[in-house]
């Protein structure tokens, strides 16, 4: 079972070269300039879409990460205050619904380029319930450890 742990965590590095063609996707349409955007809004849209699919699939990749080895300062601190962990999912939760939202209204669209745009909006709302689901495991792993901490005011030190 740990390898399959292990395998799955080395996949999940996939996420940082597939960031990476997301960024350049999403400058890509900037360097032909504005006036070239002007005349041809459907090529900022068909851009933005497939942006939109790899930054999607990172977070998909990025939600194979094992819980216990991914832990940064500035995560442990979000995650171990239980406020501040709970505004990071809610948060996850509605960039997603509005993700999908735009995913679903795009659909609606009769421009075929913005059905291009559901397309990447819909994959990229679907990643980040992916990646909602890694941080909900994050968020029950300190969970726990608080719990079964004691805490400092509980147990006052002896004289």
């Amino acid at each position: 079972m740990k390898n399959i742990r292990q395998l799955f965590h080395l996949l999940s590095y996939f996420q940082y070269p597939l960031v990476l063609i997301a960024f350049f996707l999403l400058i890509k349409p900037l360097l032909k300039g504005f006036e070239y955007l002007s005349l041809h809004p459907e090529y900022l849209f068909d851009t933005y879409s497939i942006a939109l699919t790899f930054l999607g699939l990172s977070l998909s990749f990025s939600a194979l990460q094992d819980p216990d080895k991914t832990s940064l300062w500035f995560e442990r601190t979000i995650w171990k205050n239980s406020r501040k962990a709970k505004g990071i999912l809610f948060t996850t939760m509605g960039t997603s619904l509005i993700f999908f939202a735009a995913g679903l209204f795009a659909f609606i669209a009769s421009e075929s380029f913005k059905k291009e745009f559901a397309y990447g909006s819909i994959v990229l709302a679907i990643g980040l319930l992916g990646y909602l689901k890694f941080q909900l495991d994050i968020f029950d792993k300190y969970r726990k450890e608080r719990e079964s901490s004691p805490r400092s005011d509980e147990n006052p030190p002896k004289p």
